[in-house]
């Protein structure tokens, strides 16, 4: 028998005191034998609905069939560089329509087909229990059916093997090579969801060679970026290898997987519905990886915290040393920049505008101009004179450059280039 969370054992006990079967079963089941904590129970039973939201009235009916009880709570990052997470559960509790075992059959993986009654024997009609301590996937009778219904289950399997170590039975494996390109008939929001889990996985290594293996990268990135050049299958072998030694953050892993695709990685990027704010960056990490790369004084790191801000170099800074873990590359330049950064700190210098000793009030009031919205303007080309010499970050300096920019768009323009002699 698994350990139950306690408000899972909360829900059994009031449906089972009240006349009722109840069963968990699925991917909770199959987790818990595990030894994982898994957040979403799937509860079966044959109480009506109408009762079911009698007895839980704080639940949220989804459709005719389904009282969702959540327990869990969102820890939402302020740095993308942190995942977020969810503690705590959820509880779907579903009325059957036949028995348990017709409800078992809709699985497609014997591993998942395990229904557990808090006072009756467990049902395991297809020997998942001994599959799962075998760590190995296998289909179960209906499985080729179902895949067929949906097809989002052949990369369900594969995240399986990202999250809990499992290797691919050859007859799942076959079955699931013979139907790959149903993939793509998958809604993209699904795809997108399943494969940053997969991606986001304690053994993500071996589910991407599974996903090469299984030819279900056109499903995922497309098919002209899935048509990876030698150098790019080069790095995606090298990453399946490697991607285990880096912290589980979904957007950085993302981030290193679409690299692999070199000059497709935009084309990559958005096949699948990334948010806007996600596909920005990850189609942007390989021009700013190779900034990143030539940041080697003080101002060029300042003027790159400037135009990108903190949240954006941070996120840039980690995926460089996870590219260097998975790479094995040198890490003298990332060192020297990380040594040059905390000096502009220690030190204090200049950085963003509001670093700057005046703001658009002081140029409004040195009579340079009464329009706001150009006194702000000048205010912005402030920033690349103190980035060159932060001495000049004074009042009487300032207000000098302002001056002279507003009167000069040609020097504005050019503030920031130095002169050879």
């Amino acid at each position: 028998m698994i350990t139950r969370p306690r408000e899972i054992n909360k829900i059994m006990t009031k449906l089972t005191n009240s006349g009722y079967d109840v069963y968990c079963a699925g991917q909770c089941v199959m987790a818990s034998y595990l030894g994982e904590k898994p957040l979403d129970w799937d509860l079966y039973t044959d109480c009506p609905q109408e009762k079911i939201r009698t007895f839980f009235p704080e639940g949220e009916a989804l459709g005719s069939r389904v009282t969702r009880l959540d327990y869990s709570e969102e820890v939402i990052s302020d740095d993308i560089n942190v995942a977020d997470s969810i503690e705590g559960i959820i509880a779907d509790i579903v009325t059957l329509e036949g028995s348990i075992n017709d409800q078992l059959a809709v699985y497609d993986l014997t591993a998942e087909a395990i229904a557990e009654h808090p006072q009756k024997p467990v049902i395991d009609p297809f020997g998942g229990i001994g599959d799962i301590k075998e760590l190995i996937l296998k289909p179960s009778p209906e499985a080729e059916a179902l895949i067929h219904k949906e097809p989002i289950r052949i990369l369900k399997a594969v995240k399986y093997a990202a999250l809990y170590n499992f290797d691919l039975h050859k007859e799942l494996y076959q079955l699931l090579l013979t139907n790959a390109e149903r993939l793509a008939e998958a809604d993209k929001d699904e795809i997108l969801y399943e494969f940053t889990e997969l991606i986001s996985g304690r053994y993500a290594g071996k589910a991407l060679k599974m996903t090469a293996g299984l030819n279900l990268l056109p499903a995922i990135v497309g098919s002209e970026a899935a048509a990876l050049s030698r150098r790019g299958a080069g790095d995606y072998e090298t990453l399946a290898e490697n991607i285990d030694k880096t912290k589980q953050i979904p957007l950085r892993r993302l981030a290193l997987f679409y690299l692999c695709f070199g000059k497709n990685c935009r084309k990559a990027v958005e096949y699948l519905p990334h948010d806007e704010e996600d596909r920005e960056c990850l189609a942007d990490v390989e021009t700013q990886l190779n900034n990143l790369h030539f940041l080697s004084t003080e101002e060029s790191i300042k003027k790159y915290l400037y135009h990108n801000g903190w949240e954006k170099y941070r996120f840039m800074d980690k995926l460089s040393k996870a590219q260097a873990i998975v790479y094995d590359l040198n890490t003298t330049r990332i060192e020297g920049r990380n040594y040059i950064l905390d000096t502009v700190l220690q030190e204090k210098q200049p950085i963003f505008i509001e670093d700057l000793a005046i703001d658009a009030d002081d140029i409004i009031e040195a009579g340079i101009t009464d329009d706001p919205e150009k006194a702000q303007y000048l205010l912005s080309l402030l920033p690349d004179v103190v980035h060159q010499k932060p001495k000049y970050n004074e009042r009487k300096a300032l207000l000098k450059y302002a001056k002279t920019f507003s009167k000069s768009k040609f020097r504005a323009a050019f503030r920031d280039v130095k002169w050879l002699r």
